[in-house]
């Protein structure tokens, strides 16, 4: 077997191909501050997504879904917990696409035994940065089509059924007792209550009230 035996070229590079060959060491050299900078953009824009969709939901979540059933509440759960999820792993793939997620230094030999050359190593990590944003970008895409059908089914999910919602009692304090139940008229100076367990309404006199609370039991 003949060993290789590299050919002379013909003619020597034109003024063209030199200036090709600088204008690609050139944006070989800024390709990584360009991913990075495109990766910082994608980072602030989706924290402040993840804000605001967090804050919604704290604020509005109990109430839109409390009066869903079961099954829907834990559809919605898992739709919009899942949005979220999926919108703090985009994040953390714009993070390490800014900052990088080499901890230790690398030293010009590990480089150049790896690498070969440092524009080598620079197109390797605007690479890595690149694959990483691409990567935040569908996570992002999940992300909103995840949260947009838990808003959608808060809006078309059925309520649930009377069966399935707990009542709320009120607890009367009254003439150095109290009763508990679920309320049923206010009328002609008096209050009825329905107390668990029991047939009788329980009348209670209103200028003997001195104290009302919701409860969630009688207990």
């Amino acid at each position: 077997m003949t060993a290789y035996r590299p050919r002379r070229p013909t003619s020597s590079p034109s003024a063209s191909d030199l200036a090709e060959r600088d204008a690609f060491a050139a944006m070989s050299a800024t390709s990584l501050d360009v991913v990075r900078t495109s990766a910082e953009t994608w980072r602030n824009g989706l924290s402040a997504f993840v804000t605001l969709v967090t804050t919604g939901i704290v604020i509005k979540g109990r109430d839109t879904t409390s009066v869903l059933s079961t099954g829907w509440r834990m559809a919605v759960t898992l739709l919009i917990g899942g949005g979220l999820l999926t919108a703090i792993l985009g994040l953390w793939q714009a993070l390490a696409a800014q900052a990088g997620t080499r901890p230790r230094a690398t030293t010009l030999a590990d480089i150049r035994r790896a690498y070969s050359s440092v524009a080598a190593y620079q197109v390797a990590l605007a690479n890595a940065a690149a694959t990483r944003v691409r990567r935040a970008q569908h996570l992002v895409a999940v992300a909103l089509a995840l949260l947009l059908a838990g808003i959608v089914v808060t809006w078309w999910a059925p309520a649930a059924d009377a069966k399935e919602q707990k009542p709320t009692y009120l607890k009367v304090s009254h003439q150095g007792r109290s009763s508990c139940g679920t309320l049923r008229s206010a009328d002609g100076g008096y209050l009825r209550l329905k107390s668990p367990g029991s047939h009788e309404l329980a009348v209670i006199p209103l200028v003997k009230i001195t104290n009302m609370r919701m409860v969630k039991s009688c207990k």
